[in-house]
């Protein structure tokens, strides 16, 4: 009976990690924030990677398709403080973030449907600032990389890369010690 015992209790241990050990994704959760004169700016997304494949834009995501710059959830950017982004302005929220990429030029969509499955698409009835921007080129990343490698007093950069693609975007804020006007 003690034999009996000891062996159900020994496969009932060994079986437990393997079934209690969480799910591995093939596109990990990934956050990254950046804090620029009492702004707090946050990109959450899932980081795909590269896996050999060299025809990410153009392959992989279609020319012209919409999509998230990431995997399973849309990606989303949340700012405690209104912002512009290359020059559009960006009011205080969350926002799911879409690109459709094009060889020369990329459109950015930031919509206010932020709880979206990445097949999905914006939501067509949710706010949305849309404006182009300009790919670059990067040596080879291999997992979706977003980072702010640029940061001043007053405004930031947000670096999208994958692949040999990198899309860089100017965030502004507005300072909180404005000089104020003098009197003469």
């Amino acid at each position: 009976m003690h034999r009996l015992v000891l062996a159900a209790a020994l496969a009932l241990v060994t079986a437990l990690p393997a079934g209690a050990q969480a799910q591995v994704m093939a596109s990990e959760h990934g956050m990254v924030q950046q804090r620029v004169d009492g702004t707090t700016i946050t990109i959450e997304y899932y980081r795909p990677q590269r896996r050999g494949r060299d025809n990410l834009f153009g392959g992989v995501v279609k020319w012209g398709s919409t999509w998230t710059p990431g995997a399973n959830w849309a990606t989303t950017i949340d700012v405690d403080h209104d912002v512009k982004i290359d020059g559009h302005r960006l009011a205080k929220g969350k926002y799911s973030i879409w690109m459709v990429p094009q060889p020369n030029e990329w459109t950015v969509i930031f919509s206010t449907g932020w709880k979206r499955f990445h097949v999905q698409g914006p939501d067509p009835s949710a706010q949305q600032v849309t404006f182009a921007v300009k790919p670059d080129s990067t040596p080879v990343v291999d997992v979706l990389t977003f980072s702010f490698p640029a940061v001043a007093p007053d405004s930031t950069t947000l670096l999208f890369q994958w692949g040999t693609t990198a899309v860089p975007l100017h965030i502004e804020v507005t300072p909180s010690n404005a000089a104020a006007p003098t009197g003469e």
